[in-house]
């Protein structure tokens, strides 16, 4: 599998995250997906019917896991015991790396179960790569750092968010997970153009992609993880791609849950979308791309 590029991480293609509800279709009908992403405090520390079935959805399928609990813009003590015990289940799965959100949730050691942007100063950046260096020393392996959704700008008189970002992963040599909906929705609040922020940053450190569907209430996009990818995220999506080359693109739906036959059709669109893009990556792969492929222009 390719891996020139995409931060040294094999590319997969298109990825679905895996959630409970799925568990019982996915066991039973085995169906075709390269791999699938899981939310790692889901799975670190359960056993039973939960562990049971995510074991033996690893002996079929790669698993890549994502955080949400790391909170590595906080000032609050990086919680080492955490990593500690993440790591052996990281080796267990043959993880090809781990990521989390580039921001903070615990402020005085309270979880606010948000995901709140950090200011885009050089204290803030410091405190980060700080912290970044000890979560790979533990992990070693590809940490990557997801852009979030932010509906305001806590601080950027110092530097603007791309160049708070490239700060970040260029002096603690981790990776991105860029999130595309993401990145389109800021431009919607905050007027930049999406694709030339994109531009903006170290493209070789992107390791992975986010891809998602979104609520529109009229005034504010909100995250929401509950719909269908939206064509302008889709068409971002491809001029990224052209810039990157191929990757591990997931697509994230958490709320509203389809069946996993929608949801992988989504993944599929993904697929199909970088085998056009980079067709390179695909004749590689000996893919037919038949189906959606007709689909994606």
């Amino acid at each position: 599998m390719s891996s020139v590029g995409n931060f040294g991480i094999p590319a997969f293609g298109g990825g679905a995250g895996l959630r409970s509800e799925h568990i019982p279709s996915i066991l039973e009908r085995r169906p075709d997906c390269r791999w699938f992403e899981i939310i790692v405090e889901n799975f670190l520390d359960f056993g039973g019917w939960i562990r049971e079935s995510f074991e033996a959805i690893c002996q079929d399928y790669t698993v890549i896991p994502h955080g949400v609990c790391l909170s590595i813009g906080s000032t609050d003590p990086l919680d080492v015991d955490f990593l500690r015990r993440l790591k052996p289940f990281l080796d267990s799965i043959d993880a090809p790396c781990m990521s989390d959100h580039l921001c903070f949730t615990m402020v005085d050691h309270a979880n606010l179960n948000e995901l709140i942007p950090v200011p885009f100063t050089q204290e803030s950046a410091d405190n980060i790569i700080s912290r970044v260096e000890i979560v790979q020393d533990i992990l070693e392996r590809p940490f990557l750092l997801e852009n979030i959704t932010r509906y305001m700008t806590v601080s950027d008189r110092e530097m603007s968010e791309a160049e708070f970002i490239s700060t970040i992963v260029e002096k603690a040599n981790c990776g991105i997970l860029l999130d595309i909906t993401n990145v389109h929705l800021n431009s919607y609040h905050h007027n930049f153009d999406a694709l030339d922020f994109i531009k903006s940053l170290p493209l070789n450190r992107v390791g992975q992609m986010h891809l998602a569907g979104f609520e529109d209430d009229g005034e504010v996009l909100i995250d929401a993880h509950d719909a269908p990818v939206p064509d302008a995220v889709w068409a971002l999506f491809r001029e990224t791609l052209k810039l990157t080359g191929p990757t591990n693109a997931l697509v994230e739906w958490d709320n509203n849950l389809p069946t996993v036959e929608r949801l992988l059709q989504e993944s599929r669109m993904a697929d199909s979308i970088m085998a056009k893009v980079c067709p390179e990556w695909s004749s590689e792969r000996g893919d037919e791309n038949s189906g959606l492929s007709d689909a994606v222009s």
